[in-house]
């Protein structure tokens, strides 16, 4: 099936608006229980396309405790307090 222009944009809005909802919903469940759960993390890997190596159990729960420690992760960054007048630690220079 070849996709026109509109058709491919329609696409994949539809699968990033999709990803961004069930990311969000794997942000709120950490905030509430402090892990993903599995339909949660089946979502967003099947977002991503084929499971590959987390149709073994082993993996897929390891891929769950790693994305419920990601969102942590990314939690405590967000949070971490830097005064206003505190200087960046990279500075990007256009050469």
């Amino acid at each position: 099936m070849k996709l026109n222009r509109r058709q491919f944009t329609k696409t994949a809005g539809t699968g990033s608006i999709a990803l961004a909802i069930a990311w969000q919903q794997a942000c709120s469940e950490v905030a509430e229980s402090g892990e993903v759960s599995t339909e949660t993390v089946e979502v967003l890997l099947d977002s991503q396309g084929s499971r590959g190596i987390y149709q073994e159990s082993q993996e897929f729960e390891r891929l769950r405790r790693a994305v419920s420690g990601m969102i942590r992760t990314q939690q405590n960054l967000r949070d971490f307090t830097i005064d206003e007048d505190e200087q960046p630690s990279t500075v990007f220079w256009r050469g």
